[in-house]
């Protein structure tokens, strides 16, 4: 069996209801999607991640029309429920999904791109379906391949994973001892070596981490 990991974006236009709610409030984002049902009626039922304070999150849901129902619960670290209307791009990418004989990873990682926001996926499937779902992505999204291999050999080594620039921030963060205990440096001296911002170390460390997580809970396929 073979994986792709890919980044999704698209330049006009909101995924769908959520995304576009969540893209108009500076103090809220989505961090991941664990699942998305889509229910017979043609709309979608989301279980997510929503960074941000509870009581923020309900009010930017509650004034987004095309949100039909949600749950916030206090202390859940921002696991959300959503229910929502369809939306043309939404449509769209689950299409390529259920047009081919492919498998969608969870969860899905939602990242900031070049040109606006994305979403970080991995698909599995064979060698073929893997090529013909990838060249039947609609226009209206950009696609990027961050990698592709074999998916036993992907789960035995986990940092396999990784891009080489997560490799190399992960390999600096080790090296200087942010995973001491105490830790011993900080995201300002990792992004001095590495010449990048210090918040671009801490998004890219959160990646890392949930990159490992998710190839070390993952049962071998």
């Amino acid at each position: 069996m073979r994986y792709a990991t890919v980044t999704v974006r698209w330049d006009e236009g909101e995924l769908h209801p959520l995304d576009d709610a969540v893209a108009r409030a500076p103090d809220v984002s989505i961090e991941l999607t664990y699942y998305i049902n889509p229910v017979r009626d043609g709309t979608y039922a989301e279980l997510s991640r929503i960074r941000g304070e509870p009581a923020r999150i309900r009010a930017v849901l509650q004034a987004t029309p095309e949100v039909l129902d949600y749950d916030v619960p206090s202390g859940s670290e921002g696991i959300t429920y959503t229910h929502y209307e369809s939306a043309p791009l939404m449509d769209a990418m689950l299409g390529v999904l259920f047009d081919h004989e492919i498998v969608l990873e969870w969860p899905v990682e939602f990242v900031d791109t070049a040109t606006g926001r994305g979403v970080r996926v991995t698909f599995l499937g064979t060698e073929r379906a893997l090529s013909e779902a990838l060249g039947d992505v609609p226009d209206d999204f950009g696609i990027e391949l961050e990698r592709m291999g074999d998916y036993s050999s992907r789960i035995s080594d986990p940092v396999a994973t990784l891009t080489d620039r997560q490799r190399e921030v992960l390999a600096v963060a080790v090296r200087k001892g942010y995973y001491e205990i105490p830790r011993e440096t900080t995201h300002r001296e990792i992004a001095d070596e590495l010449s990048v911002a210090p918040g671009t170390v801490s998004k890219q460390l959160q990646r890392i981490e949930i990159e490992l997580i998710s190839a070390l809970s993952t049962p071998n396929g």
